[in-house]
C-alpha cells in the first residue's frame, strides 16, 4: 500500500473484569425512556420488559421456541455488553431458519440447507409470500434479514443499537409466527 495509512477508530468490546461484569454498559448512559411527559435512564427492567413483549404464538415448536428465547437471553445480557446485541441476532436468525424446517420437514433435524434455500423452498410452497419479480431484493423483508444474516454470520466487528436488534427480533417473530401459523401455506409438506 502507498501512501499514509489512516486510523480507523473501531470500539472494541474487550474481555470484562469480575468487578465489571454486571454494571451496564456504558453506551447505555445515553438511552433513556420517557415516563408521564419526563426522560429517564433505561433500566434493566425496561429492557427485560421490552423483550418480553415480543413473543411467539403457542403453535410454535417447543425446540423452535427455545431457541427463540436464547436469543431474548442473550440479548437481555447485552444490556451489560452492548456486543451481544449482534449475538442476539445471530441467535434469532438461527431461531426462524429452525422454524422453516419444522414447517417444511416437519423436524428441527439438521440439514446442509442455508436459510435461503429454506426461504426459497418455503416461498414456492406458499408458506412465504413470493419475491415479487423485479423488485429489489433487499426491499423484501425476508430477503434484508437473510442478507444481514449473512454479513453477521461470515465475520464482521459490526455493533447494533439496541433499536436494531429488536426490530430484528421482531421481525423474526413475525415470520416465525407466520411460518408456524395454520393456513399460512398452499400445499406446503406437513
Amino acid at each position: 500500500m502507498v501512501g499514509k495509512a489512516s486510523k480507523t477508530t473501531v470500539a472494541q468490546m474487550i474481555f470484562k473484569s469480575v468487578d465489571s461484569i454486571l454494571k451496564p454498559d456504558p453506551r447505555f448512559a445515553n438511552l433513556c425512556v420517557v415516563e408521564n411527559g419526563v426522560a429517564r435512564r433505561i433500566t434493566l427492567a425496561d429492557h427485560h420488559t421490552a423483550l418480553a413483549g415480543i413473543s411467539l404464538i403457542d403453535l410454535v415448536p417447543r425446540d423452535v421456541r427455545a431457541a427463540f428465547d436464547r436469543a431474548r437471553n442473550a440479548t437481555i445480557y447485552a444490556f451489560f455488553d452492548y456486543d451481544l446485541f449482534v449475538v442476539g441476532e445471530m441467535q434469532v436468525f438461527g431461531a426462524l431458519e429452525l422454524a422453516l424446517k419444522w414447517r417444511l420437514r416437519g423436524s428441527g433435524s439438521a440439514s446442509r440447507s442455508t436459510l435461503r434455500k429454506l426461504v426459497g423452498r418455503a416461498r414456492k410452497a406458499g408458506v412465504l409470500p413470493p419475491l415479487a419479480p423485479g423488485a429489489n431484493a433487499l426491499l423484501d423483508p425476508i430477503e434484508a434479514l437473510i442478507e444481514l444474516r449473512n454479513a453477521l454470520s461470515h465475520g464482521t466487528s459490526d455493533i447494533h443499537s439496541p433499536g436494531m436488534a429488536f426490530d430484528v427480533i421482531e421481525s423474526c417473530a413475525f415470520w416465525i409466527n407466520h411460518v408456524c401459523s395454520p393456513g399460512c401455506d398452499k400445499g406446503a409438506d406437513e
